[in-house]
């Protein structure tokens, strides 16, 4: 029991190392894909939603706007009610930058669960999300 962190970190490690080689191929980096993901649902939102949802700084946020912007995945558009506010919009290359993120994504998940029977992955996936609940329910920093 004393060796879970150790796995988890581990785990942890090697799918973050995987993920970041595979957004390069797709020409993503880091905070993107989620980015990405929630405007395919939330298309034209603003950027303190984006920052929300995703828990990533405003500043954060910006920035990887910014260069999202320059890669035309995504513009921003003054909001016709107040003007110190830009509604965020994914573009055409933004969908398919997304798309090919979810493929990758998915591709990631299969190589995770190589050889587990379905009732093993979906154990796995209860198990990690039990010991999610757990760690929330107990922790009084995050009420």
């Amino acid at each position: 029991m004393s060796d879970l962190h150790k796995v988890l970190i581990k785990l942890f490690r090697t799918y973050k190392r995987k993920a970041r080689c595979e957004f390069s191929k797709i020409g993503l980096s880091e905070g993107q894909p989620q980015i990405l993901d929630f405007l395919v649902k939330n298309n034209g939102c603003i950027q303190r939603e984006l920052a929300d949802n995703c828990k990533i700084e405003p500043a954060t946020v910006t920035c990887i706007l910014s260069t999202m912007e320059k890669k035309k995945l995504i513009y921003r558009s003054q909001n016709s009610e107040n003007r110190r506010i830009l509604n965020v919009f994914i573009t055409d290359s933004g969908i398919i930058a997304q798309k090919n993120e979810s493929n990758m994504f998915n591709n990631l998940d299969e190589l995770c669960f190589h050889d587990f029977s379905k009732e093993d992955k979906t154990g796995t996936i209860n198990l990690l999300n039990n010991m999610i609940h757990n760690l929330e329910g107990k922790d009084t920093n995050n009420k």
